[in-house]
This record gives structure tokens, C-alpha cells and sequence, in this order.
């Protein structure tokens, strides 16, 4: 319980108005957003603890999205984490404007 209630602060904890955000500093939040949602995918958070800790529907859909990836052994969690930010990352970059 202690490590939804920490991953929920930082979701919630900065908040910036969307027209004084630059693309690229969108999408590094994008990415450290799918980070989080893939951490508590690999913790084996129950999915209805889980979509408790989002807002809006692009939310719901990246954390639906981690949520359709295999719990992985305990020595790949950390790169199937990096990976997942790492792809949300590069799609929010490669959308066009």
C-alpha cells in the first residue's frame, strides 16, 4: 500500500499548464508516466488498484496498455520498465503535431 500511495504523489504532485509545455517535455512525462504504470505492473498491483491511480482517459489507456504485458522474472522487471517508458516515449515523440 505504501508503494501506490508514493506512486500516486508523484502522478499527481506537479501539475503544468499544457500550453507552456514543449513537445519534447510532454513526451519525457509521458514516458516517466508509463515508467510508473509498468512499476506497478510489475509489482502485481491488483489493475482496480491500479486505475484508481489515473486521471483521463489517455491515462486509462496507458496504464491498460501496461497492464497487457506479462509479469516479468525479477531479474528483466527493471529493462521491461525502461523498455515500456522508453517506447511511450518515442511514439508521443514520433506523433505528428
Amino acid at each position: 500500500m505504501k508503494k501506490i500511495s508514493i506512486v500516486c504523489f508523484m502522478l499527481f504532485s506537479v501539475m503544468v499548464d499544457a500550453d507552456t509545455v514543449s513537445k519534447d517535455d510532454k513526451c519525457h512525462g509521458w514516458g516517466n508516466k508509463a515508467k510508473q504504470f509498468m512499476e506497478v505492473r510489475q509489482n502485481n498491483t491488483p489493475i482496480h488498484e491500479a486505475m484508481k491511480m489515473t486521471v483521463g482517459n489517455f491515462s486509462r489507456g496507458l496504464m491498460l496498455r501496461a497492464y497487457n504485458e506479462a509479469l516479468a522474472e525479477e531479474a528483466e522487471k527493471q529493462r521491461v520498465i525502461e523498455h515500456f517508458a522508453e517506447m511511450i516515449e518515442n511514439e508521443c515523440l514520433n506523433e505528428p503535431e
